[in-house]
C-alpha cells in the first residue's frame, strides 16, 4: 500500500484561532480516516463551523495545520479543496435561476466534473422531478433547498464530503430521504442494496430447497451473513459486506447454479458495489438519531476543542448529557 493511502482523509494539528480575546477554535487536534463517516458534534458556538471554514481555507488559522488526503489546507488549498464536496449551513443560491441551472453553474465553480450519473440517482433517490429543476429558486420550499444543496455537493463524486446542518430546518419525510441518499450513495449508488440483498438471499432458499449442493454448511454462512447485512446495512459494516461478496464467488465455483438466481448480473454487481471505495464523511448536525443513523463514530467539541470520541454506539445519554445538553 502507498504511504498516499496510509494518510486520513482529514488530519487537523494544533488548529487554533481566535479574535483579538476570543478564542474559536483551541489548539485542535483532529484525524478522520478514509471512509469514516464522523459525527462532528457540539453545541451552538463550540467552533464547528469555524473549524470546516478553516479546512476549506476561507479563515486562515492563527496557529496550526490542517490536510485533506495530503494536501496542506493552507500552502496547497487549490488541490485540497479539490477533494471536498460541500454542503455549507447557509447555501447562497440565486432567486432567478433554475435549480438544473444552479447545479451547473455550482459545477462550474468546482475543480471536479461532474458524474451526471451520480447527478441523476440523487435526483431520482431525492424525489425532485424535471418540473421542479426548471423552477426558479424563489419558488423552492426550505426543504428543496436543502435537497438541490446535497445534489450539488455529491455531483462531483468527491472522496470527501463536508455536510453542515443537512437536516435544519426540513421536515422528517424529507431527513429520511437526505439520509436513504447518504447511505446508498456513500457505496457506490448505483445498485439497490437492499434489493440485491434479497436477490442473494432467495438464491440461497433455491438452492437449499433443490437439495444438491455439495457444502450445505457453506449456504448456512451465506445466510446468516446476508442477514447480517439486512440488519445493519453495508455502509455500517463494509468488512462484512466483502465477507458476503467472497462467499457468494465461493458458492459459485463450488457448485451448480442453473436455473437459480445466482446468474452472472448478481455476483457481478456484489462485486462492483463491494469494490466501490467508500466517500469520508464530515457530518456536523444537532439531530442526534440522524448523526446515529449515518455517522460510523463522533466527536464533540467544546470550547474549540475536542471533549469526547468514540464509536457511535458508544453516545450514550449519559454522554449526551454530560456534553450537549444545554
Amino acid at each position: 500500500m502507498s504511504q498516499s493511502n496510509l494518510q486520513p482523509a482529514i488530519s487537523i494539528r494544533g488548529l487554533t484561532k481566535r479574535y483579538g480575546n476570543l478564542t474559536a477554535l483551541n489548539d485542535l487536534n483532529l484525524d478522520v480516516v478514509r471512509g469514516e463517516v464522523l459525527g462532528f458534534l457540539g453545541l451552538n458556538g463550540a467552533g464547528k463551523t469555524t473549524a470546516i471554514r478553516l479546512l476549506l481555507d476561507l479563515l486562515r488559522p492563527t496557529s496550526g495545520k490542517a490536510f485533506i488526503f495530503g494536501h496542506d489546507c493552507y500552502l496547497d488549498g487549490r488541490a485540497a479543496r479539490a477533494q471536498v464536496g460541500y454542503l455549507p449551513g447557509e447555501l447562497g443560491l440565486y432567486p432567478d435561476l433554475t435549480g438544473l441551472e444552479v447545479l451547473d453553474f455550482l459545477a462550474g465553480l468546482s475543480q471536479r466534473p461532474v458524474d451526471q450519473r451520480r447527478r441523476q440517482e440523487l435526483i431520482d433517490r431525492l424525489e425532485l422531478s424535471d418540473r421542479d429543476l426548471c423552477r426558479r429558486i424563489r419558488q423552492y420550499s426550505t426543504g428543496m433547498k436543502r435537497k438541490l444543496g446535497v445534489i450539488q455537493a455529491f455531483q462531483a463524486d468527491p472522496p470527501l464530503l463536508i455536510l453542515d446542518e443537512p437536516t435544519e430546518g426540513i421536515q422528517p419525510n424529507i431527513i429520511d430521504q437526505i439520509g436513504e441518499a447518504i447511505k446508498l450513495l456513500r457505496r457506490g449508488g448505483h445498485h439497490n442494496e437492499a434489493m440485491l440483498l434479497a436477490d442473494a438471499s432467495h438464491s440461497v432458499k433455491k438452492l437449499k430447497e433443490e437439495g444438491n449442493y455439495p457444502k450445505p454448511d457453506l449456504l448456512e454462512t451465506l445466510t446468516e451473513q446476508i442477514r447480517a447485512l439486512q440488519r445493519e446495512g453495508a455502509h455500517r459494516d463494509p468488512a462484512a459486506f466483502r465477507q458476503v461478496n467472497d462467499t457468494f464467488a465461493v458458492l459459485r465455483k463450488e457448485g451448480p447454479h442453473e436455473g437459480t438466481l445466482l446468474k452472472d448480473e448478481i455476483t457481478k454487481a456484489l462485486g462492483l458495489l463491494n469494490a466501490e471505495t467508500s466517500m469520508t464523511i464530515l457530518l456536523v448536525e444537532q439531530y442526534l438519531d440522524f448523526c446515529k443513523e449515518l455517522a460510523d463514530n463522533f466527536a464533540i467539541l467544546d470550547r474549540g476543542s475536542v471533549v469526547a470520541r468514540g464509536s457511535v454506539a458508544e453516545l450514550t445519554d449519559e454522554v449526551v448529557k454530560e456534553h450537549l445538553t444545554v
